[in-house]
């Protein structure tokens, strides 16, 4: 475990401990930048997108710098590009005007600070006063753990007794999946006094580094918070976008492109839908979702419209707050070092290539974008406006905008139709060499899955975010008739992949047991055993037996409904994506998509 500080020198008493785990450390470790896809970023636009990494080799901690020219300074001198450099405790590596400091190794004696090549001597003086602020930090931090322990006479508990200069509650912030962003301080008038903790409202199950605070600023990266509505924007007669913050000030740290869920009480009825996240990461003051408002299905005029969409449209007002859970889903264009994208969407599946977009040109990342966009009519085009001045002003992105409807009082002198093997080249004649994202009612992405199938588009550059219906057979709700909302349906409403991208590659089919077959599933915690029909998840079954999992996408795509599994057997309908390597060696399963295939006991 490497422990760090990390810190502008503009604000000395505010700075974040951060712990990396071994696990994230090794291979190629933790890239450090102001890219979301590095595990450790800093937007500043003095730190290059990928500016160096922290990796462990034979048990030993390095730091290297991955910058065209070396611009990083290492203990108060400038490193060289090819050399790798062991890390020890009051280590000091500045990047930009962030100084990080090693924390967590044990303290060895270091020779004299030597002269650099250019004869001049290097900045003793700064160092040491670096590093005696850290050492004084951290035996004030060890007197004040001392006295603490002694005015209680009891067992303390660590999850009790958390503050801000405890670095637990920044603990693995940054071995997360989705990275750790570090931003300049709000104003000291927006500050509050006090550090805000957790939410009350979190899950036992989120650990602290979940929800860290620095100076009063909780710094979110995963789990659930509550959160506070702001604003609401009508974009169009039936789409709005609602902003929230956080309860108390709040940084939100997610990848462009993933989704939160929402945890809602309508009519006394617990209710989960997830949403694609609009707003961008490079913004993280507030979080946005675009909503459309879904009616009756025309060929079912008598079938209740959308649930959640239609109550969030008809009930949530400014200042109302709500709990969400995230992010997840792996729909994102950040992990991927492609220069060429083409992004490809159809009602409000405009919103996550939104937060893409936004992303790109926020943080002048070297993505050049085709941004396709299909709408009924002008006036049903979601962020318009602002579409036609980020192309205005971004020589990198180019718009196009195709209208499937002609109506009476509303001209239009664009795009017409469908996109087809005409349409398509000519918007983007480079398309073979882009990488494609694609989002939209699933009627929509299968014809353009088909559409660039046959024009030889090379298919392993092709992603989609996946809002199919369930492998199970039922009557489709009134908005997955409709399809034109992000949402991820809950009980009996369950879609096959949630909100993670698609990637097409050809699997194996999953071979179901005999439906007359049934397994003991013992549920430790509650004291329960009952037998399991082979054909039922083990969510549904704990919903069943009253068994309280948390859930959210029920596709093993966001990983709220992660449990260990203490024995037997499972198989898995889709892909586990809401777990990471550390989640399987320690046992756990995503209880939506985990069938068993015999005895099973799990921790519920």
């Amino acid at each position: 475990m490497l422990k760090i500080k990390l810190f502008n020198p503009q604000h000395p008493l505010e700075h974040q401990e951060l712990e990396l785990s071994d696990h994230r450390l090794r291979g190629d470790g933790c890239l450090i930048g102001n890219s979301p896809s590095c595990g450790l970023m800093i937007p500043s636009v003095k730190v290059q997108e990928v500016h160096g990494k922290l990796f462990t080799d034979k048990g030993k901690y390095f730091f290297q710098d991955l910058t065209e020219k070396a611009i990083t300074e290492y203990n108060d001198e400038v490193v060289n590009k090819e050399k790798s450099y062991p890390l020890e405790t009051d280590d000091i590596i500045r990047i930009g005007e962030f100084v990080l400091i090693v924390d967590g190794l044990p303290i060895k004696k270091k020779s004299k600070s030597k002269k650099s090549k250019n004869g001049k001597s290097s900045n003793k003086r700064s160092l040491q006063n670096l590093k005696a602020l850290t050492r004084k930090n951290r035996r004030s931090k060890e007197k004040n753990k001392e006295t603490s322990e002694q005015s209680n006479k009891g067992i303390i508990d660590p999850k009790k007794t958390l503050t801000n200069n405890q670095h637990n509650s920044d603990s693995s912030i940054a071995s997360g999946s989705n990275g750790t962003v570090i931003s300049p301080p709000l104003p000291a008038g927006k500050k509050d006094k006090k550090i805000s903790s957790p939410s009350k409202e979190a899950s036992p199950t989120d650990s602290p580094s979940q929800i860290s605070t620095l100076g009063g600023i909780n710094w979110w990266n995963k789990g659930k918070i509550t959160v506070r509505c702001v604003n609401i924007i009508e974009d169009t007669k039936d789409v709005k976008t609602f902003r929230f913050t956080g309860t108390s000030p709040t940084l939100f740290n997610y990848k462009p492109g993933q989704f939160i869920t929402l945890n809602l009480n309508i009519n006394d009825k617990k209710i989960k839908r997830s949403y694609s996240i609009s707003s961008t990461p490079s913004r993280p003051h507030t979080l946005e979702i675009t909503v459309k408002r879904v009616p009756a299905p025309t060929d079912f005029p008598d079938a209740p419209p959308g649930l959640v969409s239609n109550w969030l449209h008809d009930n949530l007002k400014v200042g109302d707050e709500i709990t969400v859970t995230g992010p997840s889903g792996k729909f994102t264009c950040v992990d991927n070092n492609a220069t060429k994208l083409l992004f490809i969407s159809a009602g409000s599946g405009i919103t996550p290539m939104m937060s893409m977009s936004r992303w790109a040109l926020d943080t002048v990342a070297n993505r050049d974008i085709t941004f396709v966009h299909s709408a009924r009519s002008p006036r049903d085009i979601i962020y318009r406006q602002e579409l036609e001045t980020l192309a205005a002003n971004h020589s990198n992105f180019h718009l196009a905008l195709t209208m499937t409807r002609q109506t009476t009082g509303d001209p239009w002198w664009g795009f017409q139709g469908r996109l087809n093997e005409v349409l398509l080249p000519a918007i983007c004649p480079d398309f073979k060499e882009r990488v494609i994202y694609v989002c939209g009612p699933d009627s929509f992405m299968k014809g353009v899955k088909k559409l660039v199938e046959g024009l030889g588009f090379p298919m392993e550059n092709y992603n989609q975010e996946s809002f199919g219906g369930s492998n199970k057979k039922r009557s489709p709700s009134s908005e997955e008739k409709n399809n034109n909302s992000p949402v991820v349906t809950t009980p009996n409403n369950t879609t096959n992949n949630g909100h993670s991208v698609a990637t097409e590659t050809v699997t194996e089919p999953v071979v179901v047991p005999n439906s007359n077959e049934s397994y003991p599933v013992v549920f430790a915690k509650s004291g329960k055993e009952v037998l399991c029909d082979a054909q039922m998840s083990l969510l549904e079954l704990a919903e069943e037996e009253m068994i309280d999992l948390d859930s959210g996408c029920r596709s093993g795509a966001c990983g709220s409904c992660k449990v260990k599994k203490l024995e037997g057997d499972i198989r898995y309908e889709g892909d586990a994506d809401g777990l990471d390597e550390d989640d399987t060696e320690e046992g756990y399963i995503l209880a939506c998509i985990a069938y068993s295939q015999g005895k099973v006991v799990i921790d519920a």
